[in-house]
């Protein structure tokens, strides 16, 4: 994301545009993850689902399913693109503190993380052929 403050070159020879200034000191890594989410500490919980949409070292954007306040504590657990030893689905947890917010969205900043195993999901097919459920094995 740019700053909505526009910079104007002020040299009379040179371009007359303006330039977007990059106000994060890391790199984002746009993504499309699953995450589940819930508040933690005092007041109201939250739980809930979404996608990530960028990734860096120290924090994550979330679209959500609902407002999260600024300030409150969050547990994230996002569905890893990788496998363990080609095999073993994984997730990245993390708690951080969100730190910006809107109707749609939130970020959080990364206060500490751990990767964990997850359960594998496995679709059972009926004798019809058709797919029956979604069971965690």
């Amino acid at each position: 994301m740019t700053s909505p403050i526009p910079v104007k070159n002020i040299q009379p020879n040179a371009f007359s545009g303006t330039f977007p200034i990059e106000r994060r000191s890391r790199i984002r890594f746009p993504l499309e993850l699953r995450v589940s989410y819930r508040t933690l500490g005092r007041g109201p919980h939250r739980d809930g689902t979404g996608w990530v949409v960028n990734m860096s070292r120290a924090g994550i954007l979330v679209l959500a399913q609902h407002e999260i306040g600024l300030g409150a504590r969050m547990k994230l657990s996002i569905e890893w693109p990788s496998l363990l030893y080609g095999r073993v689905p994984l997730r990245f947890v993390t708690v951080g503190k969100v730190v910006r917010c809107d109707a749609s969205s939130f970020a959080v900043t990364v206060v500490r993380y751990e990767f964990r195993t997850a359960k594998r999901k496995v679709t059972s097919i009926d004798a019809g052929g058709k797919w029956a459920s979604t069971i965690d094995a």
